[in-house]
């Protein structure tokens, strides 16, 4: 069999178990606890992450072995890396899930790939690297491996030095591409392993010295043109593809939320031309994708461009239901909100943050009340999904800012809802005012004038009682993106809704000082019955022989 270039390894969810000491481990109050609280059902005596629990009562009434998991979505990013090594001329494979694909991982590495990629793009530390590099060390040990992406980026955010030397000997790779893009890079250094030269002068990478030190290449911004990197849908099988699938249509974010760095880091937002977009979602279809995800960050931004897109998806008429992030402030009129029906738009993300003006000024969402109260009505009032996303603790944050979301998510009432503490990123534009605000530590541990991290954790107790006219959303390997994948397998929202209802009141009772073990029985017993009366296409992984 041919010896391939490159195989990109996708995302790497870690063990729930893991996920759990450490959760437990922060202690009593914290937010990483809190959240942990919210993530997990008890099933046959184990905790299981939520969706894991959702398989596990399924094949209890099915006799299967279903792990439904949203990695059966492909990796994007594993896709994207995958297609643009494609179109230098190099081959590649891509692998999505790293728990649940070790069996194809593990024949991939079988034909001898001369480097191997893993993405990180939702990592917060180097842990679930570890297992993923041990795994292809085993397999493939002439293999020259590179980790790059978000968590990379965050490691060498101030250069390559103290800690930062570290995290790298730690991870164990070969190599490192440092650079909000990154495929210039990746290309480059294939092609040099490919005839055997030296990696030291390519732009991004980090490599290791002879002196046994980490250093960084040339410095060199990425600018790869968003048309001509296109995913060649033709490329991959509809069996590794599905009936739900990821694209993206622009890089970057056209705003400057105070909490978040991303712009500053990915640049200038630049979008694919619309014709661009039409050919890959012909080529989608073609596969059997029904499902459709775009993970732009902004995708009715600019509005101009949002219409163009939505009347070219009518125009096609491919059969495409699809999901995205959605700017309430950027819907300006009745036509957006009708163009968005129309052209299949079945949900959609809102980054809400709070139900207050006063934080939403603090955040520089740039967004109203009213704006926000407006977007919903429309969207309901068109049958489109609605996902309320919530910050708690925000600089500014108190009891009545906090009274103000509750209030307005029972007063808009979107279909879903999730809070979560602040988490304190010292990089976002909010740090560079930490005096102003009282700012101190970061991450889940935090203070400021107003509020500190353990307060807000308990804030988000108070709002899981007291918001009741939306249903609340697991986090932990499921979120937003988990509705267009259980759809294509068949669960569609008006099930899922009893099914998180019965959820979140075994969680309510859980939580409470004495929980009535009597009452958490039936909780449990309607819940089971709630997933097996679903009819459920079977997932595409299972679980791992115990």
């Amino acid at each position: 069999m041919e010896q391939l270039d490159c195989v990109v390894i996708g995302y790497n969810e870690g063990d729930f178990q893991d996920y759990r000491a450490m959760c437990e481990g922060s202690g009593a109050g914290s937010p990483t606890l809190q959240i942990y609280s919210k993530e997990y059902l008890e099933v046959g005596g184990r905790h299981l992450s939520w969706m894991d629990g959702l398989s596990a009562l399924r094949n209890r009434a099915t006799g299967r072995n279903d792990r439904y998991h949203v990695g059966e979505v492909h990796n994007l990013a594993g896709l994207y890396l995958s297609n643009f090594l494609r179109k230098a001329g190099l081959s590649a494979e891509a692998v999505s899930l790293f728990s649940a694909e070790q069996e194809r991982l593990a024949d991939l590495l079988e034909r001898g790939p001369r480097v191997v990629a893993v993405t990180t793009t939702f990592y917060v530390n180097i842990m679930p690297v570890l297992p993923v590099i041990d795994f292809v060390r085993a397999y493939a040990p002439d293999a020259h491996i590179v980790v790059g992406g978000p968590l990379v980026d965050n490691i060498c955010m101030d250069g390559v030095e103290g800690m930062a030397q570290d995290l790298l000997h730690g991870m164990g790779a070969d190599s490192y591409v440092v650079e909000s893009q990154g495929e210039g890079a990746l290309v480059e250094l294939v092609r040099a392993v490919r005839r055997g030269g030296p990696l030291d002068g390519i732009a991004n990478l980090v490599t290791l010295s002879d002196a046994g030190r980490w250093v960084a290449g040339p410095k060199k911004p990425e600018a790869n043109n968003i048309d001509h990197a296109a995913i060649d849908w033709s490329g991959f099988s509809p069996e590794l593809i599905g009936t739900t699938a990821q694209t993206r249509t622009a890089r970057s974010c056209a705003f400057k939320c105070s909490f978040c760095d991303y712009p500053m880091r990915a640049g200038a937002l630049t979008t694919a031309s619309v014709d661009t977009v039409r050919q890959e979602l012909r080529s989608m279809a073609e596969l059997g994708v029904k499902n459709l995800v775009f993970v732009d960050d902004t995708f009715n931004v600019p509005p101009k461009r949002f219409k163009e897109l939505c009347r070219m998806l009518i125009e096609e008429d491919l059969g495409l239901n699809w999901y995205s992030y959605f700017r309430c402030s950027n819907a300006r009129d009745e036509e957006t909100f009708d163009l968005a029906a129309q052209s299949g738009c079945r949900g959609v993300f809102l980054g809400i943050e709070s139900g207050d003006q006063d934080i939403l000024a603090a955040m520089n969402k740039l967004a109203q009340d009213a704006q926000y109260r407006n977007g919903i009505a429309q969207l309901k009032q068109r049958g489109i999904t609605t996902f309320a996303s919530i910050i708690v603790g925000f600089p500014g944050e108190n009891e009545r800012t906090v009274q103000n979301t509750i209030d307005f998510l029972n007063e808009t009432g979107p279909t879903f809802w999730r809070a979560q503490p602040w988490w304190g990123n010292p990089k976002a534009p909010v740090y560079q005012r930490k005096e102003l605000h009282g700012i101190e530590g970061e991450a889940y541990n935090w203070s400021h004038h107003t509020m500190n991290s353990r307060e807000a954790a308990n804030w988000c107790d108070v709002m899981f009682e007291k918001v009741t006219e939306s249903v609340w959303l697991p986090l932990y390997d499921f979120d937003f993106w988990a509705l267009p994948y259980l759809d294509g397998k068949g669960l569609k929202v008006e099930d899922l809704v009893p099914i998180l209802r019965a959820s979140q009141e075994i969680m309510r009772e859980r939580d409470r000082a004495t929980p009535d073990t009597v009452r958490l029985t039936s909780l449990n017993d309607e819940l089971y019955k709630a997933v097996a009366a679903v009819d459920m296409a079977p997932s595409r992984f299972g679980f791992a022989a115990v």
